[in-house]
């Protein structure tokens, strides 16, 4: 109906008319946004009400899940818990790259800015990598680096491989040492105080314990930094599944919340300080967290007094 019908219809009434209208129209639409309704002003739509959950699980898809390569309903074929991570990842290792969703993909590049600002200050730089994959997403970007030393630590053969393979014939490969192991069992062989950089780089996550981070600082040199990833743990609780096509199946981990609080507390125990943290994401409902430890130089001091006491 156009306008001259309008004034057809209502007479000298038709701007009252349209006026009550526009009124109503728009009292519709400010309903619908309270109810969270989805709006379209043109054309004119209002959709059905998201209920408080699917509310949440719309937000997470938004941001992106960590098996970033399946979609939300697709069910697993094949799901492991974080006590067989190593046969899940000895399965995935060829996708693993594959799946990596812009959030995850800035929690890596977070990680390596880190390690770009400390090599700044601290050329000929060892790293220990611990759970480190397939070398894809963060070793990568010191692939011809001519003075760093990696040490590389990963339980699964197929990672281990895949990150050979990535970094062969580069400075940075002939520089690395690779330990196939469980984590545990090799921080206990490395040597202490050898490292510049630790990381543990989206890693606490598939363990079904965590690492003894007295063991963590042992190694690490004087003024040398832990560095840890994660997922923010409320999002992990509403997307416990990490899910990856492989060969046209879905195969799945069931991830563990890692409360960054706790990481923390557990380093705050071991002697470790904690010297940078933040959070990767939108502020409201971050996606990841990072957090930076440095030796603390008062704890050893603290004991060795308590001891002779």
């Amino acid at each position: 109906m156009d306008v001259s019908n309008v004034f057809e219809v209502f007479g000298p009434a038709a701007p009252w008319a349209a006026a009550t209208v526009g009124v109503f129209a728009a009292f519709l639409f400010v309903a619908a946004f309270w109810q969270g309704r989805s709006i379209s002003f043109w054309p004119p739509q209002i959709g059905r009400r998201l209920t408080p959950f699917a509310s949440r699980r719309s937000r997470s898809g938004w941001l992106g899940g960590r098996g970033g390569t399946t979609g939300g309903a697709a069910a697993p074929q094949r799901e492991y818990g974080v006590d067989q991570s190593r046969d899940f990842y000895q399965e995935i290792a060829s996708n693993y790259d594959l799946r990596n969703s812009g959030n995850l993909v800035s929690t890596h590049l977070a990680t390596v800015a880190q390690l770009q600002a400390i090599r700044d200050q601290r050329p000929g730089l060892k790293v220990l990598d611990l759970g480190g994959g397939t070398g894809k997403v963060i070793a990568i970007h010191f692939f011809n680096d001519t003075t760093m030393n990696w040490t590389y630590v990963d339980n699964c053969p197929a990672m281990a491989a895949e990150f050979r393979r990535n970094l062969w014939g580069h400075p940075l490969g002939r520089g690395s040492e690779v330990v196939v192991d469980d984590m545990n069992r090799a921080l206990g062989q490395l040597e202490a105080h050898s490292y510049d950089v630790i990381m543990l780089s989206l890693v606490l996550s598939s363990m079904p314990e965590p690492p003894d981070f007295g063991a963590l600082r042992r190694l690490l040199r004087p003024g040398g930094s832990l560095i840890v990833t994660d997922i923010n743990p409320g999002y992990t609780r509403d997307n416990p599944l990490y899910k990856v096509w492989v060969d046209g199946a879905v195969v799945a981990l069931r991830i563990t919340p890692v409360d960054p609080f706790e990481v923390m507390r557990r380093a705050g125990t071991a002697g470790l300080r904690v010297a940078e943290q933040k959070t990767i994401g939108e502020e409201s409902f971050y996606y990841s967290f990072l957090l930076v430890f440095t030796p603390d130089p008062v704890r050893p001091r603290r004991r060795r007094a308590e001891a002779s006491a």
